[in-house]
C-alpha cells in the first residue's frame, strides 16, 4: 500500500512555527538549546572519519534531545538495510539486518520522500497501517531519506510514545539533522573511496613493481639454469672493463664447455640433457664466489667474469671447479653420470684495445686450445695483454 505523508506546513520557516506554537519565553530557551546542540552536533558530524563515529555523535544528540523517543538509522546495503539503533530502547540490538527493502523505513527508501504521522491513532487509515506492521507501535512517527552521491542511501527514523510529540517543528529539527547526515556521509564516503583508490594504486604499483622485477629477471636470466644469460653477460662485460680501466685493476674470464654433452643428449634424451644444465647451475654457484659474475653463454657453454682477479688467482679457480665437477655424480634417474669441464681462461690487465667482444674471443680460444689438448682441463689464451707468450700454469701454482 502506498504511503502518503502527513503535509507540511507550505511556506511556513522553523521560526514562524516556534513563534505560533511555544510560548515566547519557552520558545527562546528551547530554540536557543535546540540550536547549540544542532551546532554542536553539525561541527562534530563534520569531523567525523567513520561511520561509528557519526553514530556515536547522533546517539548522544537523539538521547539529549529526544527524551522518552527512540532514533533509528536505516542504511542500505545491497539488497538489505541495516537498521541502527541511536537512541530509545525498543530494539534490543544495536544493529541487526532486514532483508529486502520493507515496511515504513523501506517505502521512504524507495520514494525517497518523508513520511510523518504526527498521531498514529487518528484515524482508521492510520491504525490498519500500524496493526499490519508492528507488534507495539509508536503514539507519532517522522522518517527523514539521507543522500549520498545524489542516491538516497538510508533514512533517519524518530518515533515517540506520545501522539503528537513529533511535530512540524520536529520535522524541522529532523530535516536539519538529515542534511548534515548527508552531507557527513559524502565526506566519509568520499575519504574512503580516495582511502580505497590509494591503496588500490599502492597495491597494483607493488605488483606492476613485481612484475617488472620478474619480467627484468626474466629478461637478463637463462630460464633452465637461473643463470644470468648472454645479454645480460656482455652488459656486465663492459662494466667489469670500465671499472678496470679507471681503476687499473685486473680481471679474469672463463669460457667453459661440458665435455662430450651431447652424448647425454643422445643417450639419455633432452630433459636428461636440461637435467644436467641445471645440476651444472647450481654446482658452479656453489663452487664460484659470490662476487664472481656466472653467465650461460648458450647451448653447454657457460663464462664466467672474476673481478680482481689474476692469471694465478683465476687458474687456482677454474682447478677447482673442474675438480669439483668431475667429482660430481649427475643423477638422471634411473642413472648416474659423471662429466667433465673444459676450460678457457683470459687474464686482463691492459685494456686500451679491448672490449667486450675482443675478450670474449680471447677466453674462446683459450677453451678451443684445451678441447684440442684433451678436454678435462683448463687453458690460458696463447697471449698476454702485451703479446707475449704465456705458458700453461701448473695446477699446483
Amino acid at each position: 500500500m502506498a504511503i502518503a505523508a502527513t503535509p507540511i506546513a507550505q511556506g511556513k520557516s522553523l521560526l514562524e512555527l516556534l513563534e505560533q506554537k511555544v510560548p515566547p519565553q519557552e520558545r527562546a530557551i528551547d530554540l536557543y538549546r535546540r540550536l547549540l546542540a544542532i551546532n554542536t552536533l553539525s561541527g562534530l558530524m563534520g569531523s567525523a572519519e567513520t561511520i561509528a563515529q557519526l553514530q556515536n555523535f547522533l546517539s548522544e544528540y537523539f538521547r539529549e534531545c529526544l527524551g522518552d523517543g527512540a532514533a533509528r538509522l536505516y542504511v542500505l546495503e545491497g539488497s538489505c538495510y541495516r537498521r541502527i539503533r541511536l537512541s530509545g530502547v525498543p530494539v534490543p540490538e544495536r544493529e541487526s539486518f532486514l532483508p529486502g527493502v520493507k515496511g515504513l523505513a523501506g517505502g521512504v527508501l524507495k520514494s525517497g520522500r518523508h513520511l510523518w504521522i504526527p498521531d498514529t491513532q487518528a484515524s482508521d487509515r492510520e491504525r490498519k497501517l500500524f496493526r499490519n506492521g508492528r507488534r507495539s507501535f509508536p503514539g507519532s512517527l517522522l522518517i527523514i531519506p539521507f543522500r549520498a552521491k545524489d542516491k538516497v542511501i538510508g533514512c533517519l527514523e524518530l518515533t515517540s510514545s506520545r501522539p503528537n510529540r513529533l511535530d512540524e517543528i520536529e520535522y524541522h529539527f529532523g530535516k536539519i539533522v538529515a542534511t548534515h547526515l548527508s552531507a557527513s556521509l559524502e565526506n566519509i564516503l568520499t575519504r574512503q573511496e580516495l582511502a580505497s583508490a590509494n591503496a588500490r594504486l599502492k597495491d597494483n604499483d607493488e605488483r606492476l613493481s613485481q612484475l617488472n622485477e620478474k619480467l627484468r629477471q626474466l629478461a637478463n636470466s637463462d630460464e633452465c639454469t637461473g643463470l644470468f644469460n648472454k645479454r645480460r653477460l656482455l652488459e656486465q662485460l663492459d662494466m667489469e672493463i670500465a671499472r678496470a680501466k679507471r681503476y687499473g685493476e685486473v680481471f679474469s674470464c672463463f669460457m667453459i664447455d661440458i665435455d662430450d654433452f651431447k652424448k647425454v643428449n643422445d643417450r639419455y634424451g633432452h630433459l636428461a640433457g636440461d637435467e644436467v644444465l641445471r645440476q651444472t647451475g647450481r654446482l658452479f654457484r656453489q663452487s664460484l664466489r659470490k662476487s664472481d659474475f656466472i653467465a650461460r653463454y648458450g647451448g653447454e657453454e657457460f663464462t664466467v667474469l672474476l673481478p680482481r682477479t689474476n692469471g694465478a688467482g683465476a687458474y687456482r679457480a677454474a682447478e677447482n671447479l673442474r675438480s669439483k665437477y668431475m667429482s660430481h655424480r649427475f643423477t638422471l634417474p634411473p642413472v648416474e653420470v659423471s662429466l667433465t669441464l673444459s676450460i678457457g681462461i683470459t687474464s686482463c690487465s691492459i685494456f686500451d684495445s679491448l672490449d667486450a667482444p675482443a675478450i670474449i674471443r680471447r677466453a674462446d680460444d683459450a677453451l678451443y686450445r684445451a678441447k684440442r689438448s684433451g678436454k678435462n682441463q683448463a687453458c690460458f689464451n696463447e697471449e698476454n695483454d702485451a703479446g707475449a707468450k704465456i705458458v700453461r700454469i701448473p695446477s699446483n701454482v
